[in-house]
This record gives structure tokens, sequence and C-alpha cells, in this order.
């Protein structure tokens, strides 16, 4: 499954790239650990093994985390990125985890007491431009897609773009070479009915604050890696920074959703600040029209 990738900025045009196969975990990059994998309380357990396969794309691009890292997970679901970084590390890293349904909070707070040995703080709100209280959609059966920006009035659109990356990803042999055979006029009814638990939605009214407020309140006084997947709020998250503190961030992996709208102006965002920025997007994600930006300081 191939992948265009170019640097943004410097007068070229960004390429596209995304995170691999949304509910197809088979098509994503592996993750070497130093610990042995952490088995994290979920919610669904399919969507904790689709996460852990998930996690190595967001260490390219010359993403990297050194021992005595402080790390941002912004979007933190249950906490697998958050695992699988402090088992990257064999424990010496500081993590602050953002995830403001409360559903999912629990979970992850309940990771971070049994398995994190005191270095993950779970905070339960999400980050914004500035404080505010929103309602967020959860769907039960697939909470990865719980946001603030699906709710019943564009769940319908919601689900048959991710219909489309999954039958994609299938035709790309991520579910094996017998169904890359079947023809996607055949495989997109079939994925249709199977993503209809997304109309089961639950409303949850949500506190989210601006990063900076959240910076100053906890002490912390550099970022070495900011990661952000937000399900359509990544503008959001990155413009409550405010200017005195961007000198802290050292590195930022962004999924971005509606990529062919927000890519250019994510990528901005990151230039203007000093960073180095690239995208890369496969033909899956694509599909699914989401990406991802990878910064580092040059």
């Amino acid at each position: 499954m191939s992948a265009d990738v170019a640097p943004c900025g410097s007068g070229a045009r960004p390429k596209r790239r995304v995170r691999a196969g949304l509910l197809a975990p088979t098509l994503v990059h592996p993750f070497v650990m130093a610990m042995r994998a952490i088995e994290l309380h979920s919610i669904n357990r399919w969507e904790a093994s689709f996460l852990r396969e998930e996690v190595g794309g967001y260490f390219t691009h010359g993403i990297e985390c050194t021992p005595g890292a402080t790390v941002l997970d912004v979007g933190a679901n249950i906490g697998v990125f958050s695992a699988a970084v402090y088992e990257r590390l064999d424990g010496d890293v500081r993590i602050y985890a953002f995830e403001p349904m409360p559903p999912l909070h629990a979970t992850l707070e309940r990771n971070a007491r049994e398995f994190f040995n005191g270095r993950l703080t779970a905070l339960p709100y999400g980050l914004a431009s500035r404080d505010d209280e929103l309602d967020f959609s959860y769907i039960p059966a697939a909470t990865i897609f719980s946001s603030s920006s699906r709710d019943q009035g564009n769940i319908e659109d919601e689900r048959r773009r991710v219909t489309a990356s999954v039958v994609e990803g299938i035709r790309q042999g991520g579910l094996g070479p017998v169904l890359r055979r079947v023809p996607a006029r055949v495989l997109t009814p079939l994925i249709s009915r199977k993503l209809r638990v997304l109309r089961h939605l639950e409303t949850h009214r949500v506190k989210v604050r601006p990063l900076s407020s959240v910076l100053d309140e906890q002490g912390i006084d550099h970022i070495d890696l900011l990661k952000v997947d937000v399900e359509g709020a990544e503008l959001e998250v990155l413009r409550g920074i405010e200017e005195r503190h961007w000198p802290l961030v050292r590195q930022a992996v962004v999924e971005v959703e509606g990529w062919q709208q927000n890519r250019d102006t994510v990528c901005e965002v990151l230039l203007t600040h000093g960073f180095k920025v690239s995208t890369e997007q496969n033909s899956v994600q694509r599909a699914g029209d989401i990406g991802m930006v990878f910064a580092v300081r040059p």
C-alpha cells in the first residue's frame, strides 16, 4: 500500500497521507516495544487492538522520544498511545493525557492508576481555543469516532466516509488476499451495514480548555511530543496555544480530519511557529479524507 509523502512549505505542495485503516487494524505500522505490552482495560477490545497497531504511524518523519520526555496525548481515548510511549521509554516519561468523554476518561484513569506507576496524569477535559462547554457525541460501539463534530445530522455522511476508507483498505489487502479480490460494489453495502452502529449516539456535555491554561496550571515547561487526535477539532487545539508557549513544543504529530479543507491551515500554523513540516497520506486514508502532519524543530 503506497503513500504520498511531501514536505510542507518552501513552495512545496504538500501531498497527502493519513492514519491507516479505520477498522482495519492490519493495515498499519508495527511498533517495537521495549517493555511487554500493557493489557489495558478497554470498552471495546477491538478498538484497543486497532489503536495499538496504529501507534507506529506516529513515529516517522523524524519524530522520536527519548528517556525523560514529556508527552501530551490529546485525544487519549483509553490511553493506548500513552501506553506505547511508556513501553518504548521503559517507563521513563511524563505523560499528560486528555480525554473529555466520561466513559473513556473513567477507563483512562483506571489504566493510569494500575499500569503507569504515577507517570500519567489523566485530565478529564478536551482542548480548544477557549474555555467552554460543548456537546460531544459518544458512540459506545465505536468510541474512536466520538466527537464534538458528529451528531445525528451528519452521522450518515460520516458512515459513508468511513465505509469508503474501510473498503479501500480491504481492496489493498489489509484483511488478506481472499477479500482483496471481492469487488468494491459487493463490499460497500456489507461494510455500510456493519457500520450502522455509528447511528447509536449518546450526548455528553463536556468541558474544554485552552492548552496554555493547562500548561500554566500543571507547571509544564517543555513538551517533547504533542500528539493530537481529536476527530476534527485539530485547529481548535492548536489555536489554544499562546505565542509564549509555542517555543516549549519540540515536536508535534497531528491527525487531520477534513484533509482537503484543513491540511494547509494546520501546516501553516506549524510552519509559522518555526517547525519543519511534512505530510503523508496513503490511498486508504485518502478515501477517508484524513491525514497526518508531522512537525519537528529544525
